[in-house]
């Protein structure tokens, strides 16, 4: 169980740390203080997944919990989506001045850790 906890923290950091600065690499111009909002968001989806990730696969051990997983899995995303917009609220919602474009690409950390999230789920569901 521990060589596959490590092993999701591996797949995490080199996704997570490949999407992001190809992510910053690819943005028009040095916005400073939106590449801090993108650091912060990119931070939030991979600490807050891979505990996910990690938490689901020791509750998968449980018989108890793993009938329920999938449903405290949606739980934990509904939970993610409001903690992330509570995050990002000023921005997202327009009380900071952010350009279209941007606000979008605030989006893109969530797609890609909800992949891997996705991914990683169904694996620990499916090995049961």
């Amino acid at each position: 169980m521990i060589k596959q906890i490590v092993q999701y923290i591996v797949v995490f950091i080199l996704v997570g740390t490949t999407s992001f600065f190809l992510h910053q690499f690819l943005l028009p111009d040095d916005n400073l203080s939106f590449n801090k909002l993108l650091q912060e968001a990119y931070i939030f989806h991979f600490i807050f997944s891979l505990s996910v990730i990690v938490t689901f696969q020791l509750f998968s051990k449980n018989e108890k919990f793993f009938a329920q997983l999938g449903f405290i899995y949606m739980g934990t995303l509904v939970f993610k989506i409001v903690a992330y917009t509570a995050m990002c609220y000023p921005q997202l919602m327009g009380d900071q001045y952010l350009p279209r474009f941007y606000r979008a690409s605030l989006l893109i950390p969530v797609f890609v850790f909800l992949g891997l999230e996705v991914f990683f789920v169904s694996k620990i569901l499916e090995r049961r």
